[in-house]
């Protein structure tokens, strides 16, 4: 109950606060802004908008072409002909008209549009090269059909990655709630009289912890509506939700132990800014890892991916995220608690890491 109750005061004081209002809906027009730039460039994209190369050998081909009458019209200074490349042009043996060739297109491959162009101009210059030759007989353009597979890479980023890390950010803005709620407690002085009280020191952490958690909650479930809102497909919105507020706890309570140590803002500040470093690293190195081409869920972030993907998951996907999660709770708030019930730590003189480490 008391739990609750210290829960209760934390949300109470939070929403009261002008300046935590204003924080929350600048961030929403911020986001706001954000996914219009996102549809923007979606369809930019979906346009087909051409990247124009600069350098020679910009984009790359696969060619096979026994009689060398579209393969010897194309440009080296924009392609490069090597039988490793993502995209192949097969052309058939030239017996007469009609001409027939066969480009197959990687849709990952960003430089798409660069092969098509080029092929379809070597066309258009072979097409008038065999007119010229076949003068007295009417002569049918070259058919060249394009198959395409696989989604368009920056759509990948834009639609599973960037809507993963837009979910995820409100886990990192709203870590100066933890901050202002545990060091403006020494900093106000008013800590001596919170602890007086009769709550046990663990309930006062975890209750601060709470109600940053259902901030963040409250955060996420707004930025997913808005986010859908505004055209992004998001098969599995219910599991993608609780799977970024589950993964908000390990870093409120990350930022809760640096907070308890911590003796002033300046001090907690610093830690904070080098433990998110590496909790984005933790969330978003599997992300990248697991768009090119690896598959496992190393990550909660991955596993948000794949359900905004509306992928098939298997307990190989939900295990190690969830299992991973569990551990860093654990070991983050059993460490915030263990400090918080420290006098020494909590009034000073504050023991350094090292000692602590020693003479828990």
């Amino acid at each position: 109950m008391n739990l609750l109750t210290v829960t209760k005061w934390e949300l109470r004081g939070t929403f009261r606060s002008r300046k935590f209002l204003f924080i929350f809906i600048f961030q929403i027009l911020v986001l706001s802004l954000t996914i219009f730039m996102f549809s923007g460039f979606i369809e930019m994209i979906g346009e087909g908008s051409t990247f124009t190369p600069s350098l020679r050998g910009f984009a790359e081909l696969s060619v096979t072409d026994p009689s060398g009458i579209i393969s010897g019209q194309l440009n080296p200074d924009v392609l490069y002909i090597h039988g490793g490349a993502p995209s192949r042009l097969l052309v058939d043996n030239f017996t007469g008209i009609p001409l027939n060739a066969t480009l197959y297109l990687d849709y990952s491959d960003p430089r798409r549009t660069v092969v098509r162009d080029e092929v379809e101009a070597a066309v258009e210059r072979a097409s008038t090269i065999i007119t010229r030759e076949l003068i007295e007989t009417p002569t049918p353009r070259p058919e060249v059909r394009e198959e395409t597979r696989g989604e368009a890479l920056p759509l990948q980023l834009v639609r599973r990655v960037m809507v993963s890390i837009l979910l995820f950010l409100p886990v990192f803005l709203f870590g100066n709630l933890v901050v202002d709620s545990i060091v403006g407690e020494k900093e106000r002085k008013t800590g001596e009289a919170l602890i007086a009280m009769p709550i046990r020191r663990s309930e006062i952490i975890i209750g601060k912890c709470l109600s940053v958690t259902a901030t963040v909650a409250l955060q996420v479930g707004v930025w997913m509506i808005l986010i859908m809102a505004a055209g992004f497909q998001i098969s599995n919105p219910a599991g993608a939700y609780l799977t970024v507020v589950l993964s908000s706890t390990p870093i409120i309570g990350l930022t809760a132990l640096i907070s308890v140590y911590a003796k002033n803002y300046r001090e907690a500040g610093i830690g904070i800014t080098f433990a998110y470093i590496i909790a984005a690293a933790y969330l978003i190195v599997p992300a990248l890892a697991y768009m090119a081409g690896s598959s496992g869920s190393l990550s909660p972030m991955t596993l948000t991916i794949k359900l905004i993907a509306g992928v098939n998951l298997n307990a190989a996907d939900l295990i190690p995220p969830l299992f991973s999660v569990i551990i860093l709770n654990i070991l983050f708030y059993g460490l915030a608690v263990r400090l918080f019930s420290r006098d020494d730590v909590v009034f000073g003189p504050r023991p350094g890491i090292l000692r602590l480490m020693v003479r828990p």
